[in-house]
């Protein structure tokens, strides 16, 4: 298949990710992997589909491979974050987004993430400053401060819920 093919099938794995059509979207994610086999993001985005099936070791395992295939893929990171958490591997969630930040310090997302975990694990002061940092890039990169989308990771609106959810629980939980 041609680039041009693989890009179209990922657009379409996309939409189906979206929708929350997951089998449409792990078959289209599948299909553009044969194409470009060396995907990182299609790697990721099948390893977000598993995920959200509650196949965490599969997920794990395609958000390695992609890190094998692109190793400063900062999504892939958060990703692998967010996967090894669910399972309760929290130290290991530690590291996969200190990971992403180190390679993109300005990741909102991975911020966010970090934040989230923080709080699971108690460190509300942490999570706090992380969840702002998240907010405050979330905010410039929606008013103008980068108009580059980022793919294999959730959308900024769905990423600003939960940090504004997350900060008005801990600010609660301060008082």
């Amino acid at each position: 298949m041609a680039e041009g093919e693989a890009r179209e099938l990922l657009e379409e794995a996309e939409r189906h990710l979206q929708a929350g059509e997951h089998a449409a979207a792990e078959r289209a994610f599948r299909q553009a992997l044969e194409a470009a086999p060396d995907s990182a993001v299609a790697r990721s985005k099948l390893g977000v589909v598993l995920a959200q099936q509650g196949r965490l070791d599969e997920a794990i395992a395609e958000f390695s491979k992609a890190l094998s295939l692109r190793p400063t893929y900062a999504p892939a990171y958060s990703n692998l974050g967010n996967a090894y958490r669910e399972k309760g591997m929290l130290s290991e969630a530690l590291v996969a987004y200190e990971r992403a930040l180190a390679i993109d310090p300005d990741y909102a997302i991975a911020h966010q993430n970090l934040g989230i975990l923080y709080k699971q694990m108690g460190r509300v002061g942490d999570a706090v400053d992380h969840f702002k940092k998240a907010t405050r890039l979330s905010v410039r990169r929606s008013t103008g401060g980068s108009s580059q989308t980022r793919r294999g990771c959730l959308p900024t609106a769905a990423a600003l819920l939960t940090v504004a959810v997350a900060l008005t629980s801990l600010l609660s939980f301060l008082r």
